[in-house]
């Protein structure tokens, strides 16, 4: 009886025991190897989105300033940096006094009114081409419309809910006509310069030449992203901009946005490239 009970409690062998390690070492391998798989995967998806992220909101920039250009509105431009006249506000002359022209202004975003420093006006004359007055004064005159056909000025109260403005444009142009539409601008210039924020990287910047506001607006970019040129009515593209800038329709945004970190078992930031056309204005 007492043998029995003594075999009865006889552990594991050697054999028993080197089996369970080498099958618990096999499961702990597998499992850190998962575990590992599943950080990786992580970290690449959320360095992928941050490079999607950044393309598509200087994307979103871009494309509200530079789709409003008209023709002649392209003032400089490399495979970097272009400088282009952006519209902020439109509005209808009046007719010119005492050297300056009056004109009521169209509806309008009035936070983008209050804080924009025009560069200078622009309207187009019978042949349909833009002429240009710059630089330009802007005064707030009336809270009313005003309209003539000969002077003198009529002021004219407009129904509605949309708040109504008449301003000044100093100096005038003689040749703008009554009731021409005209259009307050800003000459802006988008770089892809060094990045403050990121140091050693690349930053889309926006700089509004007529206050010398320089803004960093998205960060990281890869050396690759940058300006191509539609030139043409056939829209060719050409990697550098031609000598008459009169020519270019468009641009073709190379956005090529990265990611600010380094993903886990990656040697270098992700990559999101993105690359659209967007034509002038008078060109869509």
């Amino acid at each position: 009886m007492t043998a029995r009970l003594g075999a009865r409690r006889r552990g594991f062998v050697l054999a028993e025991l080197l089996v369970a390690m080498v099958i618990a070492a096999i499961i702990g391998v597998a499992l850190t190897q998962l575990v590992v798989s599943q950080s990786q995967f992580v970290s690449l998806q959320s360095a992928m989105m941050q490079a999607r992220g950044g393309a598509r909101a200087a994307l979103n920039v871009l494309t509200a300033d530079v789709g409003m250009v008209t023709d002649s509105g392209l003032l400089a431009a490399s495979p970097e940096s272009v400088t282009v006249r952006v519209p902020y506000a439109f509005a209808v002359t009046c007719g010119q006094l005492s050297g300056r022209t009056y004109a009521s202004l169209l509806p309008t975003d009035s936070a983008v009114y209050a804080t924009a420093l025009a560069s200078g006006y622009a309207w187009q004359d019978s042949t349909g081409q833009y002429e240009f007055v710059q630089p330009v004064t802007v005064t707030t005159t009336w809270g009313v419309a005003c309209f003539v056909v000969n002077p003198p000025i009529t002021m004219l109260s407009v129904p509605g809910s949309w708040p109504v403005t008449t301003v000044q444009l100093a100096p005038n142009n003689v040749s703008t006509p009554p009731g021409a539409v005209v259009y307050l601008y800003q000459n802006v210039r988008y770089a892809f310069a060094p990045s403050a924020q990121l140091p050693g990287r690349i930053a889309l910047w926006r700089t509004v030449l007529s206050s010398g506001t320089r803004s960093e607006l998205v960060a990281p970019f890869d050396s690759t992203a940058g300006f191509q040129f539609l030139v043409g009515s056939a829209l060719a593209v050409q990697a550098s901009p031609p000598a008459d800038l009169t020519t270019v329709y468009g641009l073709r945004l190379n956005l090529v946005s990265a990611s600010e970190q380094v993903p886990e078992g990656r040697t270098a930031p992700m990559k999101f490239a993105l690359t659209t056309n967007v034509l002038f204005k008078n060109h869509l």
